[in-house]
C-alpha cells in the first residue's frame, strides 16, 4: 500500500501532545495513510484511536490504529516491535515499512511521588536514586530500545524520520541562565538533557543502518496538558507544530538538532529554530 506510516507513543489522551500530534499528522496534507497510537491500557488506546478516526472527515483515507505499549517494560517494547513487523501486523500491508517514529511517551516523576496540587515536579532535595532510574528508563532508555527495535522497519522507508519529544528544560545553556525558582525539576530536566544527547548520537550513528534517516528532538514549549495539570501557556496546536514539522522534513532538512518555535528562542509560531544544547 502507498502512503506513509507513523507510530506516536504516549498518545491515548485527547488532551495530550501525543494524540494531538497524531491528529495533525493524520488530518494535514502530509501523505500519511496509517497512524498508530500507543498506550499502556488497551481499552484506552482503542478508544483514543476511535475518537481520532471519528474526528477526521468521513471521506478520509487515513486509518487510525492502536497498540499497547508500556515504555517502562522492555518486554512490552520488544513485543510491539515484533507485532508491528510480523506477517499480518499493522505494517504488513506497507511491506513492513515504518516511515516516522515519534517518541513522545514519558514521565515527569515516578507514580505517587508528588502531590500535583502542590508541585508537578519532584524537588531536587527529595530526589532519590530510584526516582532517577525510573524517569531515565521511561524518558531515555525506552527511546533507545524502541528506536533500535524498529530500525528494520524504519530502514525500509525512503525517508525515515525519528522525532524525540524533548524540552528546552534539557538545554544546559538555557538552564544556566534561569533563576533558582525555575530549576526545581532535577530528574525531569536531566532526562531531557540525556535525551538530547541520545538524539545527537542517533542522528550520527543510525544513517549507516537506515539510509536517509533524520533524528531530531522537539521542544513543544510549556503546553497546557494533563502532564502539567494545565498550567502551561501554549495551546496543544501550538505545541505539536514542531513535532509535525520534524516528522515531515524534506530531504535537505536538519538532523541532530533540538528545535522549537517558542519563547525565548523563537518570536513567532511556526518559525522553527535551533535551540542550543
Amino acid at each position: 500500500m502507498s502512503g506513509k506510516t507513523v507510530l506516536v507513543t504516549g498518545s491515548t489522551d485527547s488532551r495530550s501532545i501525543g494524540w494531538n500530534a497524531a491528529k495533525l499528522l493524520a488530518s494535514g496534507d502530509h501523505g500519511f495513510s496509517l497512524v498508530i497510537l500507543s498506550g499502556r491500557n488497551e481499552d484506552k488506546a482503542k478508544a483514543a484511536a476511535e475518537e481520532l478516526q471519528n474526528s477526521l472527515p468521513a471521506d478520509s483515507q487515513v486509518k487510525i490504529s492502536a497498540v499497547v505499549l508500556d515504555v517502562i517494560d522492555t518486554t512490552s517494547i520488544k513485543n510491539l516491535a515484533i507485532q508491528l513487523q510480523s506477517d499480518g501486523g499493522l505494517l504488513s500491508p506497507y511491506g513492513g515499512r515504518l516511515d516516522v517514529l515519534v517518541n513522545n511517551a514519558g514521565v515527569g516523576v515516578p507514580p505517587g511521588r508528588v502531590d500535583f496540587n502542590v508541585n508537578m515536579f519532584l524537588p531536587t532535595q527529595d530526589t532519590t536514586a530510584d526516582d532517577i532510574m525510573y524517569v531515565m528508563k521511561a524518558n531515555v532508555a525506552a527511546v533507545v530500545e524502541l528506536t533500535n527495535q524498529l530500525l528494520p522497519a524504519l530502514s525500509l522507508s525512503a525517508a525515515p524520520r525519528v522525532v524525540n519529544v524533548s524540552s528546552a528544560r534539557g538545554s544546559l545553556s538555557f538552564a544556566e541562565g534561569l533563576p533558582a525558582e525555575r530549576t526545581g525539576a532535577l530528574v525531569y530536566n536531566a532526562s531531557k538533557t540525556a535525551l538530547n544527547m541520545v538524539t545527537l548520537m542517533q542522528s550520527k550513528n543510525l544513517p549507516s543502518i537506515a539510509p536517509g534517516i533524520k533524528v531530531n528532538a522537539a521542544s513543544p514549549g510549556h503546553v497546557k496538558t494533563t502532564f502539567n495539570n494545565f498550567t502551561g501557556i501554549r495551546t496543544l496546536e501550538q505545541g505539536v507544530g514542531v513535532i509535525v514539522h520534524l516528522a515531515t522534513l524534506p530531504e535537505d532538512g536538519p538532523t541532530g538538532q533540538l528545535m522549537g518555535d517558542h519563547a525565548p528562542f523563537s518570536d513567532e509560531d511556526g518559525k522553527f529554530v535551533k535551540i542550543p544544547w
